[in-house]
């Protein structure tokens, strides 16, 4: 199992961070103080998820409105779950597991 380390003062101004894990872009955001994992590719064309929307607990792809639960993946609007990551907030990082 590999470790990915994010320290919270990387992220952006919505919380979010892009990052290599093991070889896959992987989207990170941290909402309402929990953090959440996606690979950046939006299993209907690969569009970015980074760019999408939260809305709540879902998150919602910015170029054809696919909505991912943010917990599972599971597709909420759409075919395909998005592929997540197991992330945990410790200390002044998150932590990305693969």
């Amino acid at each position: 199992m590999s470790l990915t380390r994010i320290p919270l003062a990387d992220l952006g101004p919505e919380g979010r961070a892009l990052v290599d894990v093991d070889g896959t872009e992987v989207a990170v955001f941290l909402v309402e103080g929990e953090p959440y994992a996606f690979a950046n590719a939006c299993p209907h064309q690969g569009n970015p998820l980074l760019e999408g929307e939260v809305l709540g607990e879902t998150l919602v792809c910015a170029f054809h409105a696919w909505k991912f639960d943010l917990e599972t993946g599971a597709c909420l609007f759409g075919d395909e779950p998005a592929r997540t990551f197991r992330a945990e907030l410790l200390g002044e990082e998150i932590v990305v597991r693969a």
